[in-house]
């Protein structure tokens, strides 16, 4: 199925199709209240929510490598305070006016604890973002002391 994405017109084939939906400004994010979707009502599947456009902090390239790689359950790899990261990205989102993503880091540097283990990253912050052909299962447990609250959520990996 295939949708238009933000204002380029531009068709994209993971942007599920609607029949009802509103936008509205906040926080000078483009945000798509979702009424109903045409295709699943359940919204099963690798991509839990809509693809939306790029937020104006993030850059547009960037945020559609992050949008596929959890689409396609694949590994992604870039720069985040000089340090190379490995990762499964799992959620994609706003909290508190910051896109972040919610990882399970795999390999590469740390500045905290071990790894593997969960990491969230601003994705502003994050360089040389590339998608890797490695995949991963999808969706983990997560301990409840990790829970991601969002106040968007752009994308999230199917609990496998």
């Amino acid at each position: 199925m295939q949708g238009k994405i933000g204002n380029s017109g531009a068709l994209h084939p993971y942007y599920y199709e609607l029949n009802e939906f509103t936008i509205s400004r906040q926080a000078e994010f483009r945000v798509i209240n979702i009424l109903r979707f045409a295709h699943d009502e359940r919204m099963s599947g690798s991509l839990r929510i809509i693809r939306h456009p790029a937020p104006a902090t993030v850059d547009p390239g960037t945020h559609s490598l992050i949008l596929t790689a959890i689409h396609d359950k694949r590994l992604l790899r870039f720069s985040y305070n000089d340090k190379l990261r490995i990762v499964e990205p799992h959620d994609y989102g706003i909290q508190k006016e910051v896109v972040n993503l919610f990882t399970y880091q795999t390999a590469g540097a740390s500045s905290s604890s071990g790894l593997p283990d969960w990491r969230k990253f601003a994705v502003q912050k994050m360089s040389n973002v590339e998608v890797l052909d490695q995949t991963f299962p999808g969706g983990r447990l997560v301990p409840s002391q990790k829970h991601q609250e969002w106040d968007v959520l752009f994308a999230r990996v199917d609990q496998s």
